[in-house]
């Protein structure tokens, strides 16, 4: 227990630290920037989080996450800000928003195993759900807008990456849903 939860927390302190370190070469394309080190941060805060999951932290946490609720809900708020352009240009320019951005999508994953775990079925739909059809809206209009919507990065970035999103958009309900097959196919047999 004490080895995982140690290789747990090295493997999401050194995934959000390569983001870190390669911030530069990242933040240079847009689809980089939100394809790549975005997921990278939260996946790190994640991995993070699930090491950390029988911490006096995470005790206090679920406390105030009845049902998964809060985590779920931040995964809304954080996720909804950084996919808009502005947002994104900000962290660019602004040391204090780069570190907003580290900070609330680190955050964002490390509250993401426990809230997972405490939510049902329909819960994880409804926000999963939420957030698979607001990154597909902001991939397609990425794609069909004519012009740059963040003077970072070029037009033809901007439809990359907007194509990106409704891949992962797709791929996240997909993964959702076969994660999901065998609690759903073990809940029939016992009806």
């Amino acid at each position: 227990m004490i080895r995982s939860r140690r290789s747990g927390i090295a493997c999401g302190a050194l995934l959000i630290a390569a983001a870190l370190i390669l911030r530069a070469p990242l933040e240079a394309s847009m689809a980089l920037h939100m394809l790549l080190q975005l997921p990278a941060i939260a996946i790190g805060g994640a991995l993070l989080g699930y090491a950390l999951r029988d911490s006096r932290a995470a005790a206090v946490f679920a406390r105030f996450d009845a049902l998964g609720l809060t985590g779920l809900a931040w995964l809304l708020f954080a996720t909804a800000y950084w996919m808009i352009p502005r947002g994104l240009e900000l962290s660019l320019t602004l040391p204090l928003v780069e570190a907003a951005k580290f900070a609330s999508l680190a955050l964002m994953g490390a509250l993401l195993p426990a809230s997972l775990s405490r939510a049902n079925a329909v819960i994880q739909m409804f926000f999963l759900g939420n957030l698979t059809w607001m990154m597909a809206i902001a991939g397609i209009q990425y794609q069909n807008m004519p012009q740059r919507l963040c003077n970072a990065y070029a037009l033809d970035d901007q439809i990359i990456t907007g194509v990106g999103l409704v891949i992962m958009a797709v791929l996240l309900g997909a993964a959702w849903c076969v994660w999901q097959y065998p609690q759903a196919a073990a809940a029939d047999r016992r009806a």
